[in-house]
C-alpha cells in the first residue's frame, strides 16, 4: 500500500497544503516545532480516522478555524480508493469516506497496512505492562478490525464490574452481580488472549531472526507473552481458553470483593523480551533493549509481506535517538515497506550513505506550517 497525494486543509499547523507521493523513501527534514510530526500524523490520521497522539478531534483543528479536512489517494493492490476524514467542530462531527461514500472510521484499518514508529517504542523493554499492552493492542488493532472490537467490547465488561465491585454490597450480592459480568469477560477475553498469542507468536519468530542477521553476535532473542493461560494459549482452541479463563476468574472473586476490582485478564497481562533467557528489561543494557525493538519493528513490516501486503511504515524521528551502528542496522527496515515517510531534523553522514544507495522518492523539507520540496538541483519550491 502507498499514499499517492494528499491534500490538507486547517489540520494542526497547516493551513492548506496538497503533496504528491511515490512510492519508496519520502524524507521530511525540518527543525523541532516546525510541523513534521504533525504531517505524519496527518497521514496517520487519513489511515485510521484518528491521532496516534491520542489526541481530542479540537485539538486538531488549525487554531481559530472551525474545521480540518484531510483527502488522499490509496493504493491497495493496484486499485487506487479516494479517503476523505474531517471533523467539524461547531457541529463536533466527524466525517469518514472512501470513494465518497461514508464508512464507520474503523473500515479503513482493511485498507491500510501499516506500522508505525515512535521514539518512544525504542523505550518499550523498559517501560511498565501498561504502555507494552497498550502497543500491542494498538498494532493489532491496526491490522484486525474484529480484535478492535473485541477490546472495545472487553474493555467496557471490565469497567461495568470494576463499578459493581466498588459498591458496598455484601460478598454474596456481590458475587451475584459479578458473575454475569465474568462470563462476557470470559468471552471477548479469550479470543482476545488467542489473538495476541497467534500474532506474537509470529512476531517473536521473526524478531528473533532479525536480531541474528541485523546484530551479529547476538544474544538469542525471544518474545513471552504472560498471561494465566501459559505460553501454549497459541496452541490451544478457544473452548479450551475459555474453560482455563472461568475456572480461574471464579478462584478469585474473594480477592476481587476485598480489593474492589478486576484482577485477572488480558487487561493484565504483559510481555517479556528475553536475551538468552534472560529478562531484557533486568539483564540487558540500553542499547541491546533498542535493538530488541527494532528487531520487532522489522519482524511487523514482515509479517504484513506474508500477507503479501506490503505496508506503509512511517518513522518520527527515530534516528535520533541511535547511535551511528544502529542507525545503520535500521535503515535495512526500510527496504521492506512499500512506502516509507521518514522524519530528521538534520541529515547525517550515515544517512547520507544509505540515501547513495536507496531510491529516494521525494525529499521534503517542513518549516513554519508549510512544505517545501527539495528539488533534484538542490532549490527549494513550495508545493501549493
Amino acid at each position: 500500500m502507498y499514499i499517492k497525494d494528499l491534500h490538507l486543509k486547517y489540520f494542526r499547523n497547516y493551513e492548506k497544503e496538497e503533496i504528491n507521493f511515490s512510492p519508496g523513501i519520502c524524507l521530511i527534514q525540518g527543525a523541532n516545532g516546525q510541523g513534521k510530526s504533525n504531517l505524519l500524523e496527518a497521514i496517520y490520521n487519513l489511515c485510521f480516522a484518528h491521532s496516534f497522539r491520542n489526541l481530542k478531534e479540537s485539538d486538531l483543528v488549525y487554531w481559530n478555524k472551525p474545521f480540518y479536512y484531510l483527502q488522499g489517494t490509496l493504493c491497495l493492490q493496484q486499485r487506487f480508493f479516494k479517503v476523505e476524514v474531517g471533523y467539524d467542530l461547531l457541529k463536533k462531527r466527524k466525517v469518514v469516506k472512501i470513494n465518497g461514500r461514508n464508512v464507520k472510521q474503523f473500515h479503513l484499518a482493511e485498507y491500510c497496512p501499516v506500522v508505525f514508529f515512535l521514539p518512544e517504542d525504542l523505550e518499550l523493554v523498559r517501560r511498565g505492562p501498561e504502555e507494552r499492552r497498550r502497543f500491542l493492542d494498538r498494532e493489532i488493532s491496526q491490522e484486525s478490525r474484529l480484535y478492535g472490537d473485541l477490546l472495545s467490547r472487553y474493555n467496557r465488561v471490565v469497567f461495568q464490574k470494576n463499578q459493581v465491585l466498588k459498591e458496598k454490597r455484601s460478598n454474596k450480592e456481590i458475587k451475584e452481580l459479578t458473575r454475569p459480568w465474568n462470563k462476557q469477560m470470559v468471552y471477548f477475553g479469550s479470543r482476545i488472549i488467542q489473538k495476541r498469542a497467534q500474532v506474537l507468536s509470529t512476531w517473536s519468530t521473526l524478531a528473533a531472526h532479525n536480531y541474528s542477521v541485523l546484530f551479529k553476535y547476538a544474544p538469542e532473542m525471544k518474545i513471552v507473552y504472560n498471561n494465566f493461560i501459559g505460553e501454549d494459549a497459541v496452541f490451544a482452541d478457544i473452548e479450551e481458553i475459555e474453560n482455563r479463563f472461568y475456572k480461574e476468574i471464579s478462584s478469585w472473586e474473594e480477592e476481587e470483593f476485598k480489593r474492589g476490582f478486576s484482577l485477572l485478564g488480558p487487561h493484565r497481562d504483559d510481555l517479556t523480551f528475553l536475551l538468552d533467557g534472560r529478562d531484557a528489561r533486568r539483564f540487558a543494557s540500553h542499547g541491546q533493549q533498542r535493538s530488541a525493538v527494532i528487531a520487532l519493528k522489522a519482524a511487523q513490516i514482515q509479517s504484513y509481506n506474508k500477507k503479501n501486503e506490503k505496508p506503509l511504515f512511517i518513522l518520527d524521528d527515530v534516528f535520533s535517538e541511535l547511535d551511528e551502528w544502529r542507525k545503520q542496522q535500521c535503515f535495512l527496515l526500510l527496504r521492506d515497506a512499500e512506502q516509507v515517510f521518514l522524519t530528521i531534523t538534520k541529515k547525517d553522514s550515515c544517512l547520507d550513505t544509505f540515501l547513495e544507495q536507496t531510491a529516494c522518492s521525494s525529499f521534503l523539507h517542513v518549516q513554519e506550517g508549510k512544505i517545501l520540496e527539495i528539488n533534484s538541483n538542490g532549490k527549494n519550491s513550495t508545493i501549493c
